[in-house]
């Protein structure tokens, strides 16, 4: 797992508002996107997080600009098998 992130928020807001949401299935049957516009109380961030092996593993992008996030996500619809060590069901 990677997870990198760093954000700077308006102390004195909390809202919260999905402006934009779109979600799709790729050519791969497990794998699905999301891409989402919203309206939040950050000022400036960015987001980065990289997962495998785990529930809905996948990768996310998200950029914070003066109250705006866009957010990128790519993952797979599975869950993950601990005990087994696979994808649940395969």
């Amino acid at each position: 797992m990677i997870y990198l992130s760093l954000s700077l928020s308006n102390p004195f807001s909390n809202r919260y508002s999905v402006v934009y949401g779109k979600t799709g299935k790729t050519w791969n049957p497990h794998k699905f996107w999301d891409l989402s516009i919203c309206k939040q109380s950050s000022i400036i961030g960015f987001t980065f997080d990289f997962t495998m092996r785990q529930d809905h593993a996948g990768f996310s992008l998200e950029i914070e600009l003066f109250g705006w996030s866009i957010e990128y996500r790519f993952y797979d619809n599975r869950h993950w098998d601990y005990k087994n060590g696979c994808w649940e069901g395969i």
